[in-house]
């Protein structure tokens, strides 16, 4: 198996839909209500828009592979013959059409960040509630509901920042005039810049602590 079949696996694994009913079972989470039940469906909310950003970006990727093709394609030809692309050739057409749909991407990626920072929101107001009643106990097992505040903030930066570089490279890829500029954005898009190695970590530690893994 390839690396890349392996971080493949990896990803699929890490981003598996959460199974509430799976959920071994304790006094502290049972039956859950109130600033728990709100704390524990935001969690699995935003593993689950997570999820969603994961699939959009792989399909982004493919068609950002097919549009840094054509157009390195065409870039060469102009370098080599010093002759006008046509405007109306199949290529072009296939270009346009292949910009539509990475505008599509990117609008999916919109509503994975609004969602994330729906929930974000949500948990301040649980916070805000929390501080009104002096109330800053433990929910689940270590964490504070300024702990999932935290989590939930750091990760909805993270995503808004890298769907920002995502419009920009929807916008300025399929124009590229260059096969390092067309070379760039496409690396950008795949390696995601914005989204640390700790939004993994964060992730995890949340899902951990409201018991929807172990």
């Amino acid at each position: 198996m390839s690396r890349k079949e392996d971080d493949q696996s990896s990803m699929d694994k890490l981003f598996s839909p959460v199974r509430l009913n799976n959920v071994a079972k304790s006094s502290k989470t049972a039956n859950l209500t109130g600033n728990e039940r709100q704390i524990k469906d935001g969690c699995a909310d935003i593993h689950n828009a997570i999820q969603k950003w994961t699939k959009t970006n792989r399909e982004g990727t493919e068609i950002i592979t097919e549009i840094a093709n054509i157009r390195i394609s065409h870039i060469l030809q102009y370098e080599e013959e010093n002759t006008e692309k046509p405007d109306n050739s199949a290529d072009f057409l296939k270009l346009e059409s292949l910009c539509e749909n990475l505008q599509s991407c990117v609008q999916k990626l919109k509503k994975v960040v609004l969602k994330i920072g729906t929930v974000a929101a949500k948990f301040q107001g649980v916070q805000t509630l929390s501080q009104y009643k002096n109330n800053s106990e433990v929910l689940f097992q270590t964490w504070s509901t300024q702990d999932f505040v935290s989590a939930a903030k750091e990760l909805s930066t993270m995503y808004q920042k890298e769907l920002e570089l995502k419009q920009s490279i929807y916008e300025n890829v399929c124009h590229a005039d260059s096969r390092d500029s067309v070379m760039f954005f496409t690396s950008a898009w795949v390696h995601q810049p914005y989204i640390e190695d700790r939004a993994d970590l964060l992730l995890q530690s949340m899902l951990t602590e409201t018991g929807h893994q172990s």
